[in-house]
């Protein structure tokens, strides 16, 4: 009796040693595979954009978020990333180059804390750079042109990031709204000022709306 029963408790250790290692090999499998797949970039832009007219020039500001969804072993680089902005009526498209990345900072010695005490400094040149799970990426792009004759208008967008694999460049779109007294403000002071496309009461057609 006391053989059978050890005999029986071989017998099912072997049976649950067996079905541990097929959990683990299916799980390693899963492992791998999850590995081996498209890290899957994912670009999404913020709530709002600044825009500077300093001289002959035009600058807009934008801080995209990139990141991949999967924890891969392979990792995204994007080469470069490019800003449009098309005039929904007649009139010429400008053409942005992306000319640095920048940080915003708050002068707190200022006597009132407002738009004026807040600047930005440069931060690093364009380049390409690196995306993975563990480090999304939130740069503060500085796009510049000088063919721009700032009118009022409606402004179709797109932020356009491009990578070093294969795969299609990804596109946002997005729109942004002038009206004839935003112009004139930009026209007649350098100096930035804020677009949201968040903000109760002038969120139309989700555009990017001046912003006080």
């Amino acid at each position: 009796m006391g053989d059978l029963v050890r005999q029986q408790l071989r017998t099912g250790h072997t049976w649950v040693a067996s079905i541990a290692s097929v959990v683990a090999l299916v799980f390693s499998g899963y492992n791998f595979s999850q590995l081996q797949e498209d890290p899957q970039t994912i670009v999404s832009l913020p709530l709002s954009l600044k825009m500077e007219r300093w001289g002959e020039s035009v600058s807009v500001f934008v801080q995209p978020t990139v990141a991949t969804r999967f924890d891969t072993e392979d990792v995204e680089m994007v080469t470069t990333v490019r800003l449009r902005l098309r005039p929904r009526a007649a009139g010429t498209e400008p053409e942005f180059y992306w000319k640095q990345n920048v940080s915003w900072w708050i002068n707190r010695t200022a006597k009132v804390l407002d738009k004026t005490s807040m600047h930005y400094e440069f931060v690093a040149d364009p380049a390409p750079f690196i995306v993975a799970q563990t480090e999304p990426k939130q740069p503060v792009m500085q796009f510049t042109t000088h063919t721009w004759k700032l009118a009022p208008g409606h402004f179709d967008g797109t932020l356009t990031v491009h990578r070093a694999s294969t795969r299609a460049p990804i596109e946002r779109p997005f729109c942004l709204v002038l009206s004839p007294q935003d112009v004139t403000v930009l026209t007649a002071n350098n100096g930035w000022y804020e677009f949201r496309s968040d903000v109760p009461g002038r969120r139309g057609g989700g555009c990017f709306h001046w912003y006080e």
